[in-house]
């Protein structure tokens, strides 16, 4: 297994470090759980929300694909970027509908299927720390270790997500058509 990337902060200081943390996945699918907008009011989904519900071994599976970064604030899991190649989400029917897209979605004038792509997602920030430059964290640790191949990572919301539209717009992603 790959170690997870891993964040540990508190309010005074926030730091990246490194560390295989094979507890993290339980706590990646507490998490997760605490955010589906199934498990969410239309109020909270306003805040943001996950689509995708995936297990523990699921979670292990995306980190040995490619990776997984984790945050966490005094020992508990509080954010998590997840990373994967196209042919590891091809299996899931969410992502598998918007990969069967990729030869329609333009980026920089070319297909997505032109591309070499991995996809960056799901990702998910506890409520009480978004808007706090988390994201732009969880996305500097994974490129800081994704494998140089890939040209381009892609992420995959829902359009009624405004908080995902509005945090990948933030740290530099583009809308394909």
């Amino acid at each position: 297994m790959k170690p997870i990337k891993h964040w540990t902060g508190t309010n005074q200081e926030q730091r990246w470090c490194l560390g295989e943390l094979s507890a993290d996945f339980e706590s990646l699918v507490s998490l997760q759980n605490s955010n589906l907008a199934s498990n969410l009011s239309d109020d909270q989904r306003r805040d943001g929300f996950l689509s995708v519900c995936f297990s523990a071994k699921q979670f292990a599976d995306m980190n040995d694909d490619l990776a997984v970064v984790v945050g966490t604030q005094e020992k508990v899991v509080k954010a998590f970027l997840c990373a994967s190649t196209v042919e590891f989400n091809k299996p899931f029917a969410l992502p598998k509908t918007m990969i069967d897209r990729f030869p329609q979605a333009i980026y920089d004038s070319k297909p997505l299927s032109d591309w070499l792509v991995c996809i960056a997602g799901p990702v998910c920030i506890d409520a009480a720390l978004r808007g706090q430059g988390v994201l732009a964290m969880l996305y500097d640790c994974f490129y800081d270790i994704a494998p140089p191949q890939y040209e381009l990572a892609t992420v995959f919301y829902p359009a009624g997500n405004t908080r995902s539209t509005k945090g990948t717009r933030e740290v530099g992603y583009a809308d394909c058509r």
